[in-house]
């Protein structure tokens, strides 16, 4: 690699502004995704502290469920709202809202009946029955987001987030301190949501609503709004499966202790997220050539990186599970230990999907995204219901070890068509 050439091009005028303004869209985005992880965090400190294991487990059952029926509100309109904003087609918007507010009502139509037959004996029914009400506002209006972020009103979008988790918490962690009550913290904390989703969008509605609908424009985003629906349904159902084959093959309660080891991985592997994303971002202004090899110059270093970040979360897990949700129990520390081995492959398969997903080799996300979630997704099905929370952890090492192997395979075979061999430059 020319370094000269190289040092020349960063100090290009237009591109340190672009670098400047990327870095600044970034950091919004940052602290975005720091608040919701936080907020994430101390709420499930606050179920662990007052809910019992069961009723945390029908819990984070209930949103699994939620979580996976988000495919019926069309999510990839998200997409294709924040693409017709940027190429300055506002009422769109309208249009969106009005598709993911019908197709939600399927969302309710699956929630009433999963209550009434699968859920009918448990508690969780009631939340189910609630839920179905509001499912087509806090799924269906929920695109302000993507509206506001093709605006680039990155700073706005994090106001509003922020607005959203202080209410949510605090009326959450009330009602647990007061009450201890799962179901009426579920329901509360749909309502919340789906208030402030049906406020902001009702505010950006009038705000386009004066502007002529473009029919053709409207199929075709509706058309692209579709298809990545379609190509995120497998990734939707890997992130959220692992919760329900546990309940299936055991009991609520399991499900509750597998929440409690799950909750600093998954802190981890959030902060994480927002940590690969900003340098990788800024990576993006570079020629994908250049942005390749600097990432495999760098492999190394970040695959050691997640050997770091796993040797020093195994000596201190037991110590935070015991501090933050009073865990004493060996097994469960244990669990919690084990469920730490992903972060090695972790942050190499970050840095790889982000330059993916950055660079001219976008067209290789679906394939990569879609392979690598398949791969998960075949993992948890066979092992949860043989070694039930053993069989989580088994799946997602193997499932993390195998997306790492794809990934790497991929880097090394793609860089090829720009010139890079593996060997040093």
């Amino acid at each position: 690699m020319n370094k000269v050439s190289v040092k020349k091009y960063i100090s290009n005028t237009r591109i340190a502004k672009y670098l400047k303004k990327n870095f600044s869209d970034s950091l919004y985005g940052m602290l975005n995704m720091m608040i919701a992880s936080l907020d994430g965090f101390l709420l499930n400190v606050l179920l662990v502290r007052f809910l019992s294991y069961e009723d945390l487990g029908n819990y984070k059952l209930f949103f699994s469920v939620i979580n996976m029926l988000i495919i019926f509100s069309i999510n990839g309109l998200n997409t294709s709202v924040a693409k017709s904003i940027a190429k300055k087609y506002r009422r769109f918007f309208i249009k969106a809202i009005k598709i993911s507010g019908l197709f939600s009502l399927i969302a309710s139509l699956v929630l009433i009946i999963l209550s009434v037959s699968y859920y009918r004996g448990i508690d969780v029914k009631y939340a189910l029955l609630a839920a179905s009400f509001m499912v087509p506002i806090y799924f269906g209006f929920n695109i302000w987001e993507s509206f506001y972020y093709g605006e680039r009103q990155f700073k706005k979008v994090l106001l509003l987030n922020t607005a959203i988790a202080v209410t949510r918490f605090a009326a959450c962690g009330s009602i647990l301190f007061f009450y201890r009550n799962y179901l009426l913290t579920i329901i509360v904390y749909l309502l919340i949501v789906s208030l402030y989703n049906l406020i902001f969008s009702l505010l950006i509605w009038k705000r386009v609503s004066k502007e002529e609908p473009r029919p053709d424009k409207d199929r075709e985003l509706i058309k692209h709004g579709f298809k990545l629906t379609g190509a995120s349904a497998v990734s939707v159902i890997a992130k959220n499966i692992e919760r329900i084959i546990l309940d299936a093959v055991s009991n609520a309660t399991m499900v509750g202790i597998y929440s409690v080891i799950s909750v600093f991985p998954t802190f981890i592997k959030n902060s994480l997220k927002t940590l690969v994303n900003v340098p990788t971002v800024k990576l993006a202004a570079h020629p994908e050539k250049d942005n390749r090899i600097i990432i495999k110059k760098g492999l190394y270093i970040i695959f050691s990186s997640g050997v770091i970040l796993f040797i020093i979360f195994w000596f201190i897990t037991p110590f935070l599970l015991k501090f933050f949700f009073k865990v004493d129990d060996p097994d469960m520390i244990r669990y919690g230990k084990l469920m730490l081995v992903p972060l090695i492959f972790m942050p190499t398969n970050l840095v790889i999907k982000y330059m993916c997903s950055y660079q001219g080799s976008g067209n290789s996300v679906l394939k990569l995204y879609t392979t690598t979630d398949i791969v998960k997704l075949a993992m948890l099905a066979i092992f949860i219901p043989l070694f039930k929370i053993n069989g989580i952890i088994i799946a997602l090492i193997l499932g993390e070890f195998f997306s790492f192997l794809i990934l790497i395979i991929w880097f090394i075979r793609s860089n090829k068509k720009f010139g890079i061999g593996w060997k040093k430059d």
